[in-house]
């Protein structure tokens, strides 16, 4: 809608494909078949407008009839649900010449199309997470930029833009000794805000990613209670417009048809997304009555309102880019990749309310006056939790991820081939995982029993529903990656760090690590 319309040049394409009334071109098209150098869309006119505006009655449309030629029984005939918009023709004519080196038209709304060149494509995967910020985001670009460098990575944030990525106290997997870990670098993150479905598309377009991993997502029940309609966006309608803009990308990457397509170190058909999900898609058999460990195909029962956005979002991944229907699915094979998680815990925190795992640890930084004043802090003892470093998740996203670039995953066909699980086989209690950090930390045991308390009487209360056990099996994500988790299939295996050494390094420097 410009004021100077008639500045703007429409060029005007005609297809023999589809009739009148229906669309049957796909979102995105080559002008030429490249095999038979047949045009699929020939630029035939141009045209210039004078002038945009509304429609703003049925009888104004209609009266109008014999200018915009629309038939009313037509499904672009008057409606009252959407607005209606008027452009009159200024100057036109007919095109003459080639394409002036474009090569692809890409649909923007309804009949309108942008033409665009062609773009050589990088040979450098592009590698795109969506909550980078986060803990499990920090972790995986982290590493990603320290032993991946054929990889172009794009971390994203959204109010956090800039990140300590070799704090003093860093994980395990890194040394400041390293001459490529700067204690005092900081690392940036392109702002995106994920309920901003344009801005999301001009992101994605930009950079192109080979493999989005979708990170962000509101993932504390509590506090997703509380702001419901913002947490119910993020992590449901944020999750349907990446995954229908890895469809689009997917259908534009083979409309394109490059000459570099078959390069093995990109991955043909447009890009994949691996979407973070939750253990909690379960509900510990109370209702299903299908107790863990649960697999992939177990059935899902979520208890709690965050558990059913994370199965929302699980559904639109599958329905938009995995359903056999689905357009990506039928331009390459279902795009979507499915991870699901027990609660983290990160090693390079400095918020301990950042990890549900850490959480506890909290009351032993309150003075003893704030503490009587208080009273003791009631830690769950019902439910069994299963700790997983976000190093360890990390460095299995990775092996997935390098796989996908090198069209190698899965290594064997699963039960299940959009869904994974990845989580740690040590489990506990919040109350024992508490006893065994003060145990590590030296907390003296008059002071643990003074200030906490153990329930093992049910689920916490005034709180979120939380189910007691959702323990997962891995073995599926072992046998996709070729690996084995125990020694038993074989080959290399994958070793999670233990839970006394994993929070060893969690909580590296407490109490003043926190204050």
């Amino acid at each position: 809608h410009h004021d100077d319309c008639q500045e703007v040049r429409i060029d005007i394409l005609e297809s023999e494909m589809g009739q009148a009334g229906v669309s049957s071109i796909p979102n995105a098209v080559a002008l030429t078949d490249d095999t038979t150098k047949r045009p699929l869309l020939k630029r035939t006119g141009w045209c210039t407008f004078t002038q945009s505006f509304k429609y703003t009655s049925r009888e104004q449309f209609e009266a109008d009839e014999e200018k915009h030629m629309v038939d009313p029984s037509s499904g672009y005939g008057w409606s009252e649900e959407r607005p209606m918009y008027g452009w009159v023709v200024g100057s036109f004519g007919v095109h003459e010449g080639d394409n002036d080196g474009y090569t692809t038209a890409e649909r923007r709304m309804r009949s309108l199309f942008e033409l665009l060149p062609r773009n050589e494509k990088n040979t450098t995967p592009t590698i795109l997470i969506t909550g980078a910020s986060g803990m499990l985001g920090r972790a995986l670009h982290r590493l990603l930029l320290k032993s991946s460098p054929d990889y172009n990575v794009v971390g994203t944030g959204h109010t956090r833009l800039e990140v300590d990525h070799y704090p003093r106290y860093v994980p395990s997997n890194y040394s400041n000794k390293d001459s490529t870990s700067d204690p005092n670098k900081k690392v940036q993150l392109h702002q995106l805000n994920l309920l901003d479905a344009h801005a999301t598309t001009e992101l994605l377009e930009k950079h192109r990613p080979d493999v989005i991993v979708h990170c962000a997502a509101e993932r504390f029940p509590d506090a997703f209670e509380k702001k419901l309609e913002e947490s119910m966006k993020l992590n449901v309608e944020s999750t349907q417009h990446l995954a229908r803009e890895c469809q689009r990308l997917a259908i534009m990457a083979n409309a394109e048809n490059d000459d570099n397509s078959n390069n093995s170190r990109n991955i043909a058909g447009g890009p994949y997304m691996i979407y973070i999900s939750t253990s909690y898609v379960f509900d510990g058999g109370v209702t299903s009555k299908e107790y863990p460990p649960y697999g992939p195909q177990s059935k899902v029962n979520p208890v709690n309102t965050y558990g059913r956005s994370k199965l929302e979002g699980e559904r639109a991944v599958r329905d938009i880019l995995n359903d056999p229907k689905s357009s990506s699915q039928a331009e390459g094979g279902g795009r979507g990749i499915i991870v699901r998680v027990p609660m983290l815990y990160g090693e390079d925190c400095w918020d301990l309310s950042e990890s549900p795992a850490l959480e506890m640890m909290k009351v032993f930084l309150l003075s003893s006056q704030t503490t009587a004043a208080v009273g003791k802090k009631v830690i769950d003892h019902w439910a069994l939790r299963f700790p997983t470093s976000v190093e360890d998740v990390a460095r299995v996203l990775q092996l997935v991820i390098d796989q996908l670039v090198e069209c190698k995953f899965p290594a064997v066909a699963p039960s299940l081939s959009d869904t994974y699980h990845i989580a740690s086989p040590h489990g506990t209690t919040k109350y024992e995982l508490m006893q065994l950090q003060t145990k590590l930390l030296g907390v003296p045991g008059s002071q643990v029993e003074e200030r906490t308390a153990g329930n093992s009487s049910g689920p916490p209360k005034h709180s979120a529903p939380r189910p007691q056990c959702t323990q997962l099996d891995c073995s599926e994500t072992w046998k996709s990656l070729g690996l084995s988790h125990d020694g038993g299939g074989g080959g290399q295996t994958f070793e999670f760090v233990s839970l006394e050494d994993g929070m060893k390094r969690a909580l590296d420097g407490f109490p003043d690590r926190f204050v």
